[in-house]
């Protein structure tokens, strides 16, 4: 201890401490104290926001990952299966000219094991077939070809499935080319 500090020190033991002087000292510092808590927990409260921020962020951030990739995914089931679907039109039109005992015949046998094969693998995929005769044309699943005059079928209405179409879950793959009915044919 240095000259200087016993002084000071002998200077505190005369005098003493007086009583207001130390409160004073102590409401400062507890002030004090008090303030750096408040900005303590401004600060924390402040990283605790941005975690939760972060989070949410990486939360939002997964799921769009995740719908972009079942997006992508669809996608390219569609332009693979979207192939394979003219020849699946292929067979079903060569087992509706098949002969009438096809019994008799192992190529007709054949063909339409093939064409079974396929619809299997596409049902495999969720690809169905829509049913368009009889329904009212919708643009959204149906490509109209040709209109024609029909007393069967109101205006509107698909009278003929010219090449089927097929869904893949609740989404289009390929639309139905249909004929649409005009209504009866007014006599002029």
């Amino acid at each position: 201890m240095t000259n200087q500090d016993e002084a000071r020190l002998d200077a505190q033991q005369d005098t003493g401490p007086t009583p207001d002087a130390g409160a004073a000292a102590t409401d400062d510092e507890l002030a004090a104290l008090r303030q750096q808590v408040d900005e303590l927990r401004a600060q924390a409260d402040d990283w605790l926001d941005k975690y939760r921020r972060t989070g949410a962020d990486f939360s939002n951030y997964r799921k769009r990952q995740e719908r972009d990739h079942e997006q992508q995914e669809l996608e390219l089931r569609k332009r693979v299966l979207g192939r394979f679907l003219p020849i699946t039109e292929d067979f079903r039109r060569a087992l509706q000219h098949m002969p009438n005992n096809p019994t008799d015949s192992q190529w007709a046998q054949g063909v339409a094991l093939i064409a079974s094969k396929i619809e299997a693998v596409l049902a495999d995929f969720a690809v169905q077939p829509m049913e368009a005769l009889g329904k009212p044309f919708d643009p959204a699943f149906h490509q109209a070809l040709m209109r024609e005059p029909s007393a069967d079928y109101p205006a509107g209405t698909v009278m003929e499935e010219l090449e089927r179409g097929y869904m893949i879950g609740n989404q289009v793959l390929r639309p139905a080319l249909v004929k649409v009915s005009d209504g009866p044919q007014e006599d002029a």
